[in-house]
């Protein structure tokens, strides 16, 4: 599993979870990770269209990408920005409220 990345962020989009995978495949250790916003990885272009969803999906239990598979970029600490495959998942308490999200992103697209 260390060629897919699994980033796992609270409701409010800080980084709860930051795997080895995503280590190798985005440049950050877990411990400049962690506690950060996801905007670590949201290239600048896209972080508006980003936290539009994000807060409509935590607000209201649903996203368009829930369960379904696509790619969208990803800002690296080098700089670079590269097209990642994507698993998306909402995540749910035993309530069944969004308490936030995970994404696995596979090896580079």
């Amino acid at each position: 599993m260390d060629d897919h990345a699994i980033v796992i962020a609270d409701k409010s989009g800080t980084i709860r979870h930051w795997s080895r995978g995503a280590e190798t495949l985005f440049g950050h250790g877990a411990a400049d990770a962690l506690g950060q916003k996801v905007d670590l990885i949201v290239p600048p272009e896209y972080r508006d269209q980003h936290w539009h969803g994000f807060h409509q999906a935590m607000a209201t239990g649903t996203a368009k990408l829930d369960g379904q598979s696509t790619q969208i970029p990803v800002l690296s600490r080098d700089g670079t920005i590269t097209m990642f495959p994507i698993a998306l998942s909402l995540l749910r308490d035993a309530g069944k409220q969004v308490i936030g999200v995970m994404v696995i992103f596979g090896p580079r697209g």
